[in-house]
């Protein structure tokens, strides 16, 4: 499976791809990303039947894909927007799926767990880069105002979020193989993790430095030399806080009557966003219409602010309005799964499961900044998403049931 294998690779490499959009014969839109994923599992395919190979879907989150894929043609079918829903179905859904299968049947080793992280680094240092760039040209331009919209790579996107959200689970899986080790290069992962980490915290995202401040907690309690990272960790807070602009942005998110303050914002949105579900519980707002139905919800609650959000920015109610309630059904079973097979092997010790602890942060990173934000609901989002649910499978469920079956049988 020499190609497909490849291909892997060179997709966890073209996440940010995504914007580079063209359309075949005028009518079907693709981006960069969907042509190398594309020829991915095209590759796969053809080497599946040259070697007379099965795939195998038998993994511990393929009862949660039916669900999920059943719970998407439900959105597409109650949506009055079907053009868009059939789009974010077949990106967000279909396509990283489809990815996720193509690299549980194809990585193989550990050095494949790694080239795979490669190529996520690949595209996280495009993103932290492109971050610097921004920044660089809004200091040189005396353009810089922190108060209200940091710089953002614009080539990528407008909201500097985004950046924080996608670098969060790579700086966090850094962090874990460079202390724990298990991998072939462990320089690799010191050198990411001061890439993509610097990249990550000039995004001037708070949902990200929560989410970093979680994951060096978090990592600092499982290592042996927790008192050591602890002061490390502290003196960098320190360090930051000093610095004026980071200071400023956390001064106004901890003032509610600052108009930098983001988390009034969600706060009334969530709200709204919270009548909408108890409106239509079963059903949601359907894919790609959250947008247009969340609107008399607001002016019910006389949320007078004229940003347009696309989604919730909350990862369950994200998963709730878009899918329904079988979107939080799978959301949840997702959840309990990967807290199943990460929780045994990092208890084990992270010595001797370091992907399982990589992972587990990486997770943590996901999640921490999903209680402000959408980290899943975009292209680049979802794949890295599937991507690092592969890991899961590939590096850590076969070592979580070796340390099941060797669990002694208690006497009666």
């Amino acid at each position: 499976m020499r190609w497909s294998r490849i291909g892997v690779f060179l997709t966890a490499a073209a996440l940010p791809a995504y914007v580079l959009r063209g359309s075949l014969l005028g009518k079907l839109p693709f981006t960069g990303l969907e042509v190398v994923l594309g020829l991915t599992v095209l590759a796969f395919i053809v080497e599946s039947w040259q070697q007379r190979r099965m795939p195998h879907l038998d993994t511990p989150f393929t009862v949660l894909i039916a669900v999920l894929l059943f719970a998407m043609v439900i959105g597409v079918l109650v949506s009055p927007e079907k053009k868009d829903a059939l789009g974010i179905a077949k990106a967000y859904i279909v396509e990283p799926v489809l990815y996720f299968f193509v690299a549980v049947n194809v990585l193989r080793s550990n050095w494949d767990w790694e080239r795979l992280t490669y190529g996520l680094y690949v595209s996280g240092a495009v993103v932290a880069v492109s971050q610097f760039v921004a920044l660089g040209g809004a200091i040189a331009g005396h353009t810089l105002n922190l108060s209200t919209s940091p710089p953002v790579p614009t080539w990528l996107w407008t909201n500097n979020n985004f950046g924080g959200i996608f670098l969060d689970p790579l700086v966090a899986l850094a962090l874990g193989l460079a202390l724990f080790g298990g991998t072939k290069h462990p320089r690799v992962h010191w050198a990411m993790l001061v890439l993509l980490g610097l990249g990550d915290v000039v995004t001037m995202s708070r949902g990200s430095w929560v989410a970093l401040v979680l994951i060096a907690l978090v990592a600092a309690a499982i290592h042996p030399r927790r008192r050591v990272l602890l002061v490390g960790w502290l003196v960098l807070a320190v360090v930051a806080l000093l610095l004026p602009p980071i200071r400023h942005r956390v001064e106004n998110e901890l003032n509610p009557n600052s108009p930098a303050n983001s988390l009034v914002t969600r706060v009334h949105l969530w709200h709204a966003t919270v009548d909408l579900i108890i409106a239509h519980p079963f059903q949601g707002a359907g894919l790609a219409n959250y947008q247009e139905e969340i609107g008399p919800y607001r002016a019910a609650l006389h949320d007078v602010v004229h940003q347009t959000h696309v989604y919730p920015d909350q990862l369950e109610l994200d998963f709730w309005v878009e899918l329904g309630v079988m979107g939080i059904v799978f959301l949840l079973g997702f959840l309990v799964e990967l807290v199943r097979y990460l929780a045994p092997a990092v208890r084990a010790g992270p010595r001797q499961h370091p992907w399982a602890a990589a992972l587990a942060l990486a997770w943590i990173g996901i999640l921490a900044h999903g209680l402000v934000d959408s980290p899943y609901w975009k292209n680049d989002l979802s794949a890295e998403w599937w991507a690092l649910a592969a890991l899961v499978v590939v590096a850590v469920v076969p070592a979580t049931r070796q340390l099941q079956l060797r669990r002694p049988v208690r006497k009666t």
